[in-house]
């Protein structure tokens, strides 16, 4: 294990800290009952010069938790065996008497992959959802690489109810549950309790049935941050005339209410407890009493298999599920050389995160460097991305200035909104006018134990001039929700050249 990895597994950008959930997040969804506990300036403003800082000082190096052991434990062959994924016939919960069943007022819906008990009155939203996890088998299928004709007959019982005394007395609810707030997986079952929200309602349903696929076709969900991310995970969906589609990005807060993740995590920030991966995938399972972990692991896991540098050997870890200690370890060895990657845009993620975050154009754009041949030199800006690399090495102690032209859309809302590279004043992202052009000077040497530099923008717009104090290369990009990229068009024409002026003194004389 090379030692950039080493360090990203000792290092915790910050250490994690305690909060309540938020009024507009629920209590959390429950995990398996054998794998848990209990439950402004303006446009024409010279802009102000930006200066590159130290590479910043790491955290505190942080252990992460029980998950990691040697290799050679991990490459031995009695493991290898042990590991192999596979279907296992789960404890059966209850079995239900039909006589029991009517005089308590429950009826039964069928569907193909699960029998609903519910007490609830019949309407559109309740008697649709065994078609909505019957929808979802097929997902789960090809995700978690099982092959659905060989287990077309995997069926679980699922109990949603308004009153737990109720099913407790016909015999649906046995006495080997403990206490939960919202939903829980055991054996062959999952039970929920009613929710104010369909969309949420449907979020719990399949966040306990992925986990009931995973330990009953699989044979195990890997460590908790795993477990209950993965579920997070398939549980945001979209359900429309009857199509489902799981794993996807809340596109607002108004599409998904109750579920509350991505404001966990914007709040989290603002306080100062910003976790690495590392940190989160140290979670320990008694952590999920709240909903501040399942918020952060379903980040992890959605990040992880939406990046384009890590989405492979994320999804190669199905093999694994039934490993918990070593998992995380192992994820790390295989993405290797691309953590200190990984690791940046992560940290963008968590200091941007919003609805609708665009994955696939928030990843930022590398160049290898190349150090200036004369005085000046050139870069083309894309303004349908997050940051991007002009690929051009400053050199430290030397004065530069960057010009920036060209016209470009920013939105379009039925009419096109034209920018140039000092934005448009009319509407503002996170204090700077939306479309401005902001840099960044990130360090060569950077390798992501450090918060990344591009978490700090400055102001670039027509023009500014550089202080690099060590070697760096200007980053770019406009300034725009990381949501709302894809209606973006143009590109931004930027040059670099050398200014013959003394940097300034660290005391600015």
């Amino acid at each position: 294990m090379n030692r950039t990895i080493v360090l990203l597994f000792c290092v915790a950008l910050m250490l994690p800290g305690c909060g309540k959930p938020e009024s507009d997040a629920p209590p959390a969804a429950e995990t398996s009952g054998q794998q848990k506990a209990t439950t402004q300036p303006q446009p024409n403003k010279p802009k102000q010069a930006i200066r590159s800082a130290t590479a910043g000082d790491p955290a505190a190096p942080k252990r992460a938790s029980g998950d990691f052991f040697g290799g050679n434990f991990l490459n031995s062959d009695r493991l290898k065996e042990r590991l192999k994924v596979g279907r296992i016939e789960p404890e059966v919960k209850f079995t239900a008497d039909p006589s029991k069943l009517e005089a308590a007022g429950i009826r039964v819906i069928e569907g193909k992959h699960v029998q609903l008990y519910t007490d609830l009155e019949p309407s559109p939203e309740i008697d649709e959802l065994p078609q909505v996890f019957d929808a979802a088998f097929p997902q789960w299928c090809e995700y978690f690489r099982v092959d659905p004709v060989e287990n077309a007959d995997w069926k679980i019982k699922a109990v949603l109810m308004t009153n737990k005394e109720k099913f407790r007395e016909a015999g649906l609810f046995p006495d080997s549950l403990p206490e939960f707030l919202h939903g829980y997986y055991q054996g062959d079952s999952v039970w929920l309790l009613d929710q104010p929200s369909d969309y949420y309602r449907r979020h719990l349903l399949l966040h306990e049935g992925t986990h009931a696929f995973m330990y009953i076709l699989l044979g195990g969900a890997g460590p908790p941050w795993y477990m209950e991310g993965m579920a997070e995970h398939f549980g945001t969906h979209q359900w429309e005339n009857g199509q489902l589609i799981t794993r996807v990005m809340p596109p607002s807060k108004e599409a998904t209410p109750m579920w509350g993740r991505i404001k966990i995590i914007q709040d989290e920030v603002k306080e100062g407890k910003t976790l690495s991966l590392v940190s989160v995938m140290a979670t320990p399972q008694q952590a999920f009493l709240e909903n501040r972990p399942y918020a952060w692991c379903w980040g992890v896991c959605a990040f992880l298999d939406n990046h384009s540098l890590s989405k492979e050997e994320f999804r190669n870890m199905v093999s694994q599920v039934k490993l918990t200690g070593g998992f995380s370890e192992r994820l790390f060895d295989r993405l290797g050389a691309v953590m200190p990657k990984l690791s940046e845009s992560w940290q963008l993620f968590t200091v941007n995160a919003d609805y609708g975050y665009d994955w696939a154009r928030n990843e930022v754009v590398y160049k290898e460097p190349v150090p200036m041949i004369g005085e000046t030199a050139t870069a083309e800006i894309a303004t349908d991305r997050g940051w991007q690399s002009t690929g051009i090495a400053l050199e430290p102690n030397v004065v530069y200035e960057v010009k920036a032209i060209g016209q470009y859309q920013i939105r379009n809302d039925g009419q096109p909104w034209m920018s140039e590279p000092n934005g448009v004043t009319i509407h503002y992202w996170k204090g700077q006018p939306l479309g401005v052009l902001l840099g960044s000077l990130r360090h060569e040497q950077w390798d992501g134990t450090s918060l990344t530099p591009l978490a700090k923008t400055y102001p670039v717009g027509y023009g500014t001039k550089l202080y690099p104090t060590a070697p760096v290369t200007l980053f770019l990009k406009v300034n725009e929700s990381p949501a709302e990229l894809g209606d973006n068009q143009g590109t931004i024409q930027i040059q670099i050249k050398r200014v013959d002026e003394k940097p300034p003194t660290s005391d600015g004389q």
